[in-house]
């Protein structure tokens, strides 16, 4: 064996015994975990007002209001308890918690504008 092939074979079985070579199985685990942002346009109403994401799914909201309209300077989903303000063109994010399989409403305060998540199972 020459030099080179001995140390190749010798960096292997570091790796091996390591685990490094192991590495791109916990690829899956670390892209499960990665948050999934969405944009949502507040322009006489939420575009889009329907979301669908998978059941554990990380989601983080970004609302981004483009209209002085005094129905959606906020948005509220009631069943979560969050209300936060949405100043005119000025993004406001919102992570959500892990959501239950269903659908989830959010509107503004007035209760006239409306849009849903729908939490698909896996």
């Amino acid at each position: 064996m020459t030099k080179t092939t001995k140390t190749m074979v010798l960096v292997l079985a570091l790796a091996i015994g390591s685990g490094v070579v192991a590495m791109p199985l916990a690829e899956p685990i670390a892209r499960a975990q990665e948050v999934r942002e969405i944009e949502i346009v507040v322009r006489g109403g939420y575009q889009p007002s329907r979301i669908v994401v998978r059941e554990g799914e990380r989601v983080r909201l970004r609302f981004v209001r483009h209209e002085y309209a005094s129905c959606t300077r906020e948005v509220v989903f009631p069943a979560l308890g969050i209300r936060r303000e949405l100043p005119p063109h000025q993004p406001v994010v919102i992570e959500l918690p892990e959501l239950a399989v269903g659908e989830h409403e959010f509107r503004c305060g007035m209760n006239m504008v409306r849009g849903t998540i729908v939490v698909e199972p896996r």
